[in-house]
């Protein structure tokens, strides 16, 4: 008699993959379940399977799911990646093995099917991740529709993602013959899942775009034809991992919309349309919205207790032999329509990545064949434009080192080569090094605050990549650096050029980090390395994050400050310049370009104030209407200075509610006490330091400003590319009306701006 079978038995699991989601998530809700015997591990990674298991007291690690059988576990989750998915779950359903499979629950919809097909055929319980579906907040949602609580659906808009965060362990997601494809398969199984749960199972697939140009789609949009109880409900879908969205499912019906956020577990929101009410106290008309919830619902429950529902519905089916609410026969339409989009894609509209690409080649999926070029930095801003333009433009094979897999969406539309790893290892940067004609070195060290850290990637690392490029023979190695190298940005003025002193500023780890890592480079080139160095200016365009995203989110939230006089030159350079510039590099002969070093820019002397209202114009907001300028106290990162960041801590609302919590907690509590009863005049300071002073209450209405205020500006140097012209013949490849044109578009894509 097996433990399922018996009400008051543990069911014993087996859980197959430790990666991020079973660390968070699934080994928490195992371990502490009282219908578990969590008693088997699987990870082909066995070192990290036995260190988890001596933590969680599992007696049993294999590095091979076929290694279970019936006999010790009667169940197991499959949490690996989605390539394993259906030929792991068959393969235990054969052995007598109930099986619960993360999303998606397999590659493709005949695999899909395949496993459904096998689940009935041995009678075992199969269920799909699909948690969301539980949500107390999904089901009102469901109900309301299916009541007509505002008439009759006519319309959903669905859009889920934002930048890819996921602490993913390695690159299977990034991987089209692991993961099926990008966001779609991923993410957007649990929004389509979400969708056929509110309506009907019938779907026609309208028209499918995505960004994928040869590896995994990091974007796409699906016009989509849904039905409810035999009336058609049209509708649009927008998933992405490089955009932040809204996470939400919105349904227009009849006489108002249905809005359900994503991450909301508990409640929906009713608005009503055309109501007509005004407020009382102006009597202005004001439209208003309603938050439904279920009477009775808790809404402090926690993260693993929700996720934990699907668990204890799925042994619920397995003891009472019924099927469970996320079977996988329910979670077939979300298979068959993902398969319907991949097997019809279209191209997004995205100029700013088409501009300069040849178009017949944006969009299709050949592999390139040219010179294989070596790329570090891939994931970043400036690295995946670099990516993208070797890759579509000029056909080059672009082999990309990736340190961290959660940044390399963006990068991982392309069609490159990805691997995981980083700059410390020696042989390992020889092995990538090994067979390449060139290096592009993009990247840097970004544990801000960490000194050694920072130097450790950003200078010992460029010298061992540089010494393996060295050894391997490479054509060309081609280091991207900064003007940070020459100092003070506020103190600099006048023209900047290739014989400007290098001079960073005492204690910038970024500044003296680059400088050090071009000393290394010239070392190396005066050893034979054909190097070439480039210092380019303030590198603005879709996708930065300094000069565009921060800055302008700032300036639309009141946030923004400049940084001494906003009417000197920016110096800013359109990313496809400095892209320009690293590919004459590459091709020019080595007597032009090795050893050299080149300043570039675009050698436009548009002002902060210029450049900043283009966008502020256009988006709608007032570029005049900037915080007061505190330039004593920030940086021109856009950080705020210590002793702002200390006046911002202790006065905010956080810290005075943790000294009362303090004040009030034994034992820690005692020595404040202490102290506070024992030293004359202690009590009443950090009473009124924490907001605890209750016989003296002030209210001040605390000022509207949220995020981190955003610092902009210099002392209006130039950078000179007069150098640049001679060596490499360099001329600014898109004007700067259609550089700042494409950054709009993007912007208001990528929706930087709420409501831009």
């Amino acid at each position: 008699m097996t433990a399922q079978s018996v009400p008051n038995v543990p069911i014993r699991v087996a859980l197959v993959g430790c990666g991020a989601i079973s660390q968070s998530l699934h080994l928490p809700v195992l371990a502490g379940h009282e219908g578990i015997r969590l008693t088997a591990l699987v990870d082909r990674a066995r070192d990290r399977a036995e260190q988890l298991a001596k933590g969680y007291g599992v007696p049993i690690v294999v590095s091979d799911a076929a290694e279970l059988n019936s006999n010790t576990v009667d169940a197991a989750i499959i949490a690996t990646p989605a390539a394993h998915h259906a030929p792991g779950a068959i393969d235990l359903m054969r052995r007598g093995i109930h099986v619960l499979v993360e999303k998606p629950m397999a590659l493709t919809a005949r695999d899909a099917e395949e496993m459904v097909r096998v689940a009935d055929e041995t009678d075992r319980r199969l269920a799909v991740g699909y948690f969301r579906r539980l949500y107390p907040s999904l089901r009102l949602m469901k109900a309301l529709v299916d009541r007509k609580f505002f008439g009759e659906p006519r319309r959903v808009h669905a859009e889920g993602g934002g930048r890819y965060s996921w602490a993913a362990a390695t690159l299977a997601n990034m991987r089209r013959d692991l993961a099926g494809g990008g966001v779609l398969i991923d993410y957007g199984s649990h929004i389509l899942d979400m969708l056929f749960y509110l309506f009907d199972e019938s779907a026609e697939v309208l028209s499918y775009q995505d960004n994928d140009l040869g590896g995994v789609e990091a974007d796409c949009i699906i016009d989509v034809r849904l039905s409810h109880r035999g009336q058609a409900v049209d509708g649009r879908i927008e998933l992405a991992r490089t955009r932040e969205l809204g996470n939400s499912i919105s349904v227009e019906c009849d006489e108002g919309r249905l809005l359900f956020e994503v991450n909301d577990r508990f409640r929906v929101r009713a608005i009503p349309r055309d109501r007509g009410l005004s407020d009382p106290f102006d009597d202005r008309a004001r439209p208003f919205s309603l938050d439904a919830r279920w009477d009775g619902q808790l809404e402090d429950e926690s993260w693993h207790e929700t996720f934990r529902l699907q668990i204890d519905d799925w042994l619920d089916a397995i003891r009472h032999h019924r099927v469970p609410r996320l079977s996988g026969r329910s979670a077939l339409p979300t298979a068959r329509l993902i398969d319907a989009c991949y097997s019809r894609p279209a191209p997004m509209v995205e100029p700013w990545v088409s501009e300069g690409v040849s178009i017949a080649t944006t969009g299709t999926r050949a592999r390139p064949s040219g010179p294989r070029v070596l790329l570090t930095g891939g994931t970043g801003f400036i690295g995946c434009r670099v990516a993208e333009v070797l890759a579509l433009r000029d056909g080059c094979q672009v082999r990309a080192i990736v340190h961290n897999p959660g940044n390399a969406s963006r990068l991982a539309r392309l069609p490159v080569e990805l691997i995981q790893g980083d700059l410390d290892n020696e042989s390992t940067l020889r092995d990538l090094v090994a067979g390449c004609d060139a290096v592009v070195h993009c990247a840097v060290g970004t544990a801000w605050g960490q000194r050694q850290e920072i130097f450790k990637v950003t200078v010992d690392g460029t010298r061992k990549l540089g010494e393996a490029a060295l050894a391997a023979g490479v054509r060309r190695f081609v280091h991207l650096s900064t003007i940070s190298v020459f100092g003070d940005d506020q103190a600099m003025t006048g023209t900047l050029d290739e014989s400007t002193p290098v001079k960073p500023v005492t204690g910038s780890e970024y500044g003296e980090s680059k400088a050090a890592a071009e000393r290394a480079v010239q070392d190396l080139a005066g050893r034979g390395l054909p190097a070439v160095i480039f210092r380019p200016a303030r590198v603005f365009g879709p996708f930065s994050r300094i000069f565009i995203e921060r800055p302008l989110a700032a300036m639309a939230e009141g946030r923004f400050q400049w940084l001494g006089n906003p009417h000197v030159p920016a110096d800013v350079v359109y990313v496809d310049s400095v892209v320009h510039g690293i590919v004459l590099a590459l091709n020019a002969p080595a007597d032009r370009v090795a050893g050299e070093v080149f300043g570039i820019s675009d050698g436009n002397p548009v002002t902060w104030f210029d450049f900043y209202r283009y966008f502020a114009d256009a988006l709608g907001f007032d570029v005049n209407k900037v915080m007061p300028q505190q330039a004593a106290e920030g940086d021109s990162s856009g950080r705020p200075g210590v002793l702002q960041g200390i006046r911002s801590i202790v006065t905010s609302a956080e810290f005075k509610r943790l000294g009362r919590k303090v004040l009030d907690t034994d034992p820690i509590g005692t020595l404040p006490r202490w102290t506070i009863e024992k030293i004359p005049g202690t009590e009443r300071f950090l009473r009124r330091m924490v907001g605890a002073d209750e016989s003296l209450p002030i209210y001040k209405r605390e000022a509207g400003v949220a995020g981190d205020i955003v610092v902009m500006g210099s002392g209006g140097a130039l950078v000179s590319i007069d150098k640049l012209r001679r060596h490499l013949g360099f001329e600014v490849p898109v004007p700067y009306a259609r550089a700042m044109d494409l950054t709009l578009q993007w912007a208001r894509h990528a929706r930087v701006v709420s409501g831009g």
